[in-house]
C-alpha cells in the first residue's frame, strides 16, 4: 500500500481503495489510544473504544468531508462521541464493529501492559493523592463513600448524617475541584459510570 498522501488524501481513496485506511489507522491508533486510556484508565475499555472509533470511521468514509480540521479532527470528533456515549451508558457500543463483521478480540497482557505505559499511573496516583488532599473534609468524605465504595446517595447522606441533597452537593462539589486539580496537572479525567 502506498503510504504517500496526507490523511484527507487517504480517506477519500480508502472509498474505492479500503486498504487506504489502514495507513490512516496506523498513524492514529497509538494516540487515539493514550486518549483513552488517560481518560478511562481502563486498558480493555480504551482498546474497545479505538476498535469502535476506527469502525464507525471508516464505515462513514464515504461522508467525511474536510471542513478545515483534517482527517485528526474528524476521529476525534468520533473518538469524543464514543466516549460520551460510554461515560454516559457505561457500555462500549460495538454497533459499527458488527456492522463490518470484526471479530471481537482479546486485551493480551502485553498489549495491557503497553496501554497502562500510556496512561502513567504512578504520575496519576500522585496527582490525584493531591488533589484529594485539597479537599475539604466533608468532600473526601463523601468522595471516599460514593466514588471510591461506591455507596447508594441514601447511605452516603446517613453516613454523613446529612440531607441525600446535601451528599450530593458534596459529591458534585468535590468531583468538580479535583477535577479542576487534575486540570492544572494536565491530567483530564472523566468521571465514569
Amino acid at each position: 500500500m502506498d503510504e504517500d498522501g496526507d490523511d484527507v488524501e487517504l480517506i477519500v481513496r480508502s472509498w474505492d481503495e479500503p486498504e487506504a485506511f489502514g495507513v490512516v489507522f496506523e498513524r492514529h491508533a497509538e494516540t487515539l489510544l493514550a486518549y483513552f486510556a488517560r481518560r478511562t484508565f481502563d486498558p480493555g475499555a480504551a482498546a474497545e473504544l479505538v476498535a469502535e472509533t476506527f469502525a464507525q470511521a471508516f464505515a462513514s468514509r464515504r461522508r467525511f468531508r474536510d471542513r478545515g480540521l483534517g482527517a485528526t479532527g474528524w476521529l476525534y470528533g468520533i473518538a469524543r462521541h464514543q466516549l460520551s456515549r460510554f461515560f454516559r451508558t457505561g457500555a462500549i457500543d460495538a454497533r459499527a464493529r458488527r456492522r463490518l463483521g470484526m471479530p471481537e478480540r482479546e486485551v493480551s497482557p502485553d498489549d495491557y501492559e503497553r496501554i497502562e505505559e500510556l496512561i502513567d499511573f504512578e504520575r496519576v496516583g500522585r496527582a490525584i493523592g493531591q488533589a484529594f488532599s485539597l479537599l475539604s473534609e466533608e468532600q473526601r468524605e463523601a468522595l471516599t463513600l460514593r466514588v471510591i465504595e461506591g455507596r447508594p446517595y441514601r447511605e452516603v447522606a446517613d453516613a454523613l448524617r446529612c440531607s441525600e441533597e446535601a451528599a450530593r452537593a458534596r459529591v458534585s462539589r468535590g468531583l468538580k475541584r479535583l477535577g479542576r486539580s487534575l486540570d492544572a496537572e494536565g491530567l483530564e479525567i472523566k468521571p465514569g459510570r
